[in-house]
C-alpha cells in the first residue's frame, strides 16, 4: 500500500492536515495490521503526533511505530502502545 501523507505545517498546521495525517495512519493499521488496532488513541499534540494504547501482539508496538513513521516522519511521531514482548 502506498499512502501519500497530506502536507503538514511544522509549525502546527491546519486541522484540516492534522485530521488527514491521523486518518491517513489509521487506514494503513487498519489495512495492514496483523492484529486489533480498535483500541488506539490517535492525538496532536504541537507538530508531533501521539499514538496511545494496548495491543494483544507480539511487537505490535514496533510495526505502529514503523507504519507511523513511515507516514508521518521519525521525528514527529511518539507511540505509547503497549504490547506483550512474547507469545505464552
Amino acid at each position: 500500500m502506498i499512502l501519500i501523507p497530506p502536507g503538514f505545517n511544522r509549525q502546527g498546521g491546519e486541522g484540516s492536515d492534522a485530521s488527514g495525517l491521523i486518518a491517513s495512519i489509521k487506514y494503513a493499521l487498519t489495512a495492514d495490521a496483523p492484529f486489533d488496532t480498535t483500541n488506539l488513541c490517535f492525538r496532536m499534540l504541537g507538530g508531533g503526533l501521539v499514538i496511545e494504547g494496548r495491543v494483544n501482539a507480539p511487537g505490535g508496538d514496533e510495526f505502529i511505530r514503523r507504519v507511523a513513521e513511515d507516514i508521518a516522519g521519525a521525528d514527529r511521531v511518539l507511540v505509547r502502545v503497549s504490547s506483550p514482548r512474547f507469545r505464552q
